[in-house]
């Protein structure tokens, strides 16, 4: 073997050697690598045992469903997601035959309506004939009354002559008279058939009844012939959000422990640190018949009674349909309490590890003992309640970053 053989060899040795040495290392520092879990202080707070669950609401849903009978629809002018006023349109319907019978009806109504100012015009005019014969007639009589002998007769058959003429107009300007309320009533009769049709038919345009979002859109059922049945579901689905519900039900045993404006906390039942706040708006007396869940602490031998919860506002509202733990919001406890197992002593001052900027970082903290708990602290530094915790361990230090699938209690 020559000589540069045998060193490229000797190096290639070395290099695998090393590799597979940084390679091990790598992997126990991998393994090394503590979990760090975090936890707010407002989940490290005590809890009462009575919780209930609930479903959140909105203040109302509507569902528009498809009518056949007044077509196919053919546009859509909102997706899922838009926020629309009450009165605002939604979709459209294509119904050529209901909106010809509407055009129809709207013709034979436009008609009606014509006879009857046609009617009340004739009338007008035979009246203004009668009064102008009738004034004639007096003025012939006043005439009559002065004349001489001899011009008297030619007056008098002027005389019959308008008297025959004033009865003539008095009977047709009565008929027309009459025929008015018969145009009127045949008008009134078109209007009742063009309300009818308008109802069977419809108008083609839908509007929102409510103000909301829409929250489905099933694409589904657009441009579906008039002649295949509508399906049960809604084409569209709006959801009144300005104020958010949670609805529950309260076994008879705990039902007597809430009462109308009693202030609740609420979590996601699925986890996560946010919580909401609301108050209690009613408790049911009657029964329900729900199906009962025993992990939720319910007993499924015991009565239930619905409850019902408003949220109070808030910046990011919980998820409409989600199932959310309900605990009540104890007035009377405003003492902060601190697990003795997270706090740590340095130089005989107490501190607590924090995740700041995604790092792990010491906070000092004052204390005094909990004399209700061995267990607990009592924290008499104020400190937000949404403040980040990390769960105690010997391998917990100063600056170690925080990543974001690290666990979060």
């Amino acid at each position: 073997m020559n000589k540069s053989k045998k060193s490229f060899m000797i190096i290639s040795s070395l290099l695998i050697i090393g590799s597979l040495g940084w390679t091990s290392a790598w992997g126990i520092a991998r393994r090394e690598e503590p979990s760090i879990t975090q936890i707010t202080l407002q989940d490290l707070q005590p809890r009462a045992d009575f919780y209930l669950v609930g479903v959140v609401e909105p203040a109302r849903t509507v569902e528009v469903k498809v009518d056949s009978s007044r077509g196919s629809v053919v546009e859509k002018k909102v997706e899922a997601g838009d926020q629309v006023k009450a009165g605002q349109a939604l979709f459209i319907y294509s119904n050529p035959e209901g909106a010809l019978a509407i055009k129809e009806a709207e013709q034979a109504t436009a008609n009606r309506s014509r006879a009857v100012e046609q009617a009340r015009r004739q009338t007008n005019q035979k009246w203004e004939q009668y009064n102008k014969v009738t004034n004639q007639l007096e003025e012939t009589k006043q005439k009559i009354a002065s004349a001489e002998e001899e011009d008297k007769e030619g007056l008098e058959d002027r005389k019959t002559d308008l008297e025959m003429q004033q009865s003539q107009l008095l009977l047709e300007a009565q008929n027309l008279e009459s025929s008015i309320g018969d145009a009127e009533l045949e008008l009134e009769r078109a209007e009742l058939e063009l309300r009818s049709v308008k109802e069977q038919h419809g108008s083609d345009v839908v509007e929102a009844e409510i103000d909301g979002i829409v929250k489905d859109v099933d694409e589904r059922q657009m441009n579906r012939s008039a002649s295949e049945a509508a399906p049960e579901n809604p084409f569209m689905t709006i959801v009144d959000t300005s104020r958010l519900f949670l609805k529950g039900t309260v076994d008879e045993f705990r039902r007597n422990q809430l009462e109308p404006g009693q202030k609740v906390e609420l979590r996601d039942r699925n986890g996560g640190s946010q919580r909401w706040t609301g108050k209690i708006t009613r408790v049911g007396d009657m029964k329900e018949p729900s199906v009962v869940v025993e992990e939720q602490g319910a007993n499924p031998n015991l009565s239930q009674f619905s409850f019902e919860v408003v949220l109070d506002e808030s910046e990011e509202p919980p998820s409409i349909g989600i199932h959310c733990f309900v605990e009540r919001i104890e007035e009377e406890q405003t003492a902060i309490k601190l697990p003795k197992s997270f706090v740590f002593y340095e130089e005989d001052r107490p501190f607590i590890y924090v995740v700041e900027d995604h790092k792990i970082s010491k906070l000092s903290v004052e204390i005094m003992e909990d004399e209700t708990d061995e267990a607990m602290y009592l924290l008499e530094s104020e400190l937000d309640m949404q403040v980040v915790l990390v769960f105690p361990t010997v391998r917990i230090q100063e600056g170690m970053d925080v990543k974001p699938n690290d666990t979060t209690d």
